[in-house]
């Protein structure tokens, strides 16, 4: 008898370890631990949110275009509300002092406006790719973005000393400070999401594939580390068969949604930056904030969890209050 898993509930526990990428919780303990945990392991969880657009979105985006448009339409809006909410910051820090025109379209269309915002146009763009290769009929090309990807982000290495390969990579680099990307990244998890809508295989091999895949992508992300081949990290070789195998397990269960827990988890991703910044401001008065990086962390999950709830509330107040008024 299956046992009902909140889909919702996964998606908290995913933004809350993504926070742990940008927080370095185990630095106090380590660089190397930090690395292999924040920088290799939960490495799983970006995809995760892209996999559950590709099997909830794109099936029925297939069936209807306009739904396409719509949840577009959504994203974007999201997306232009949060580069508002750290505008203050950006121009704290002198954004603004070295502006150009090609930096700020490359921000805005690829890296995001703030660091973790990238992931708002890397969906937008990613999404519409992989549509159209669905309805072309050409999966095979997820597969040729990742690769070239991969060998701008961690296997990147390999190539830097070959001219004319570099010469390409530099030249995408202009574009984009990362190959992690709405279209080298995102595509291929957000098909594989699709893929999972339609194809399912048995608990006990999805369950297995997972951990087998998983123990080699650490062992392939330490041995990247101590080969000092990285550019950057988000994209390891054997992160699509984890990915594949982690979204089959899940689907090995029954779906139950949870839109108060959704929202939550949305805003835990899109405001977390935002109470690093002010932890660290607090540091200031107590040291003890900041001192250890597990402490740290835990503060402000903590704060960011409770400012989301808080928000939501006021959402579900309004939105009460609006029903009332209509009737």
């Amino acid at each position: 008898m299956n046992r009902k898993i909140n889909i919702d509930y996964c998606r908290l526990f995913a933004a809350i370890m993504i926070v742990a990428i940008h927080v370095y919780p185990l630095q106090s303990f380590g660089d190397s631990i930090d690395y292999m945990v924040t920088r290799v392991m939960f490495r799983i969880f970006v995809p995760f949110f892209f996999m559950i657009t590709g099997f909830f979105l794109l099936p029925k985006a297939i069936d209807d275009f306009s739904k396409l448009k719509r949840y577009s339409v959504k994203i974007l809006k999201i997306y232009v509300i949060s580069t508002l909410i750290y505008l203050p910051i950006q121009i704290y820090s002198g954004y603004f002092s070295s502006f150009t025109v090609l930096g700020f379209l490359k921000d805005l269309l690829f890296d995001g406006m703030f660091y973790h915002l990238w992931y708002f146009p890397a969906l937008l763009f990613g999404i519409w790719v992989t549509y159209f290769c669905v309805q072309k009929k050409i999966s095979f090309v997820f597969c040729v973005l990742f690769l070239i990807g991969l060998f701008g982000d961690s296997y990147y290495g390999l190539i830097s000393d070959i001219p004319f390969i570099r010469s390409f990579y530099d030249l995408l680099f202009v574009f984009s400070d990362y190959t992690r990307n709405g279209l080298f990244f995102a595509p291929i998890f957000l098909y594989i999401g699709y893929w999972c809508s339609k194809k399912n295989i048995s608990r006990k091999r999805s369950h297995i594939g997972f951990v087998l895949c998983f123990v080699f992508m650490i062992l392939e992300g330490a041995l990247l580390y101590w080969l000092g081949l990285p550019r950057h990290n988000s994209m390891y070789l054997l992160l699509v068969p984890v990915s594949y195998y982690l979204f089959q397990s899940l689907c090995c269960y029954s779906w139950a949604m949870n839109e108060w827990v959704r929202s939550i988890a949305m805003f835990v991703y899109i405001l977390h930056p935002l109470f690093l910044v002010i932890v660290r401001f607090g540091s200031k008065v107590l040291p003890v904030l900041v001192q250890n990086s597990f402490v740290y962390y835990i503060v402000v999950v903590l704060l960011t969890i409770l400012c989301s709830v808080f928000i939501e509330k006021i959402k579900n107040i309004k939105r009460v209050s609006t029903s009332k008024c209509n009737n």
